[in-house]
């Protein structure tokens, strides 16, 4: 009978892309002996190279956990998921499909605010099936330029400066999130899926194209091109906020 073919022989991890995950995972303790992880899945390039990311990881760590992974298909049923399946069986990690009608319910409801409602209802159902699974820890594959996007996104829209935290605990739920790849810039991200050709499933989101985020992006690239140290000095002002530098009520004292 014939050895399985290991996963690494078909999708070897750029070096660069591990050594950026493992910093990541390090410096906020995403990971804990005994842990069993969820990934969101998507089908897109971020959510497939951090499956890799944490199945490579998982074969050479000496701490301990297990992976499972969500597909949530929020065309309600519209998505072909079959590359997706032999990628995840490759990988070694159960997949659980749920269909959502997303995309149905916002056209609806003409809902003014799509990716809002899209994250809330991702969030929920991720929740709820990592609850069922027996999974305390959520991945999901949010990368630097995420982080980017969405300080300016509350800066410009809310008149807040507010990013998601790389590791966090919801108490409702009682349920870790981390970003493994949060110090990865999309692009890069998506240099390596298409070197390592990976399975990657076109979205089908209808409001892709007009999204505020999509205008944020577009400002970014705009501004590298004259500091192309942009997204690295907004994770680094995140990382280094310091309270005496805020305006909070009344006086400080110096």
């Amino acid at each position: 009978m014939p050895l399985k073919k290991d996963f690494e022989e078909s999708y070897p991890l750029s070096k660069k892309i591990s050594r950026f995950a493992g910093e990541a995972i390090r410096d906020y303790s995403m990971i804990k002996a005994g842990d069993s992880i969820l990934i969101g899945l998507s089908g897109g390039k971020d959510s497939l190279l951090l499956s890799l990311a944490l199945a490579a990881l998982r074969k050479r760590s000496p701490v301990k956990f297990t992976l499972r992974a969500c597909l949530i298909d929020q065309s309600d049923g519209s998505m072909e998921p079959e590359k997706l399946t032999e990628y995840l069986a490759l990988l070694d990690i159960p997949l659980t499909i749920i269909t959502h009608p997303t995309y149905r319910i916002m056209k609806e409801r003409g809902e003014r605010s799509p990716c809002s409602l899209c994250a809330n209802l991702r969030r929920g159902i991720l929740a709820g099936a990592a609850k069922e699974l027996g999974c305390g820890v959520i991945a999901l594959g949010h990368h630097k330029d995420d982080a980017a996007e969405t300080v300016l996104l509350n800066l410009f829209y809310g008149g807040r400066f507010k990013c998601f935290h790389p590791h966090l605990y919801m108490s409702r739920t009682k349920t870790r999130v981390i970003r493994p790849l949060i110090y990865v810039e999309e692009r890069n991200i998506a240099l390596e899926a298409e070197r390592l050709k990976l399975p990657v499933v076109s979205s089908c989101c209808p409001y892709g194209d007009k999204s505020k985020r999509k205008d944020v992006k577009e400002k970014i690239s705009a501004l590298e091109k004259e500091l192309p140290e942009l997204k690295s000095n907004i994770i680094h002002a995140l990382k280094n906020l310091k309270s005496d530098e805020s305006w909070p009520p009344g006086m400080l004292n110096e």
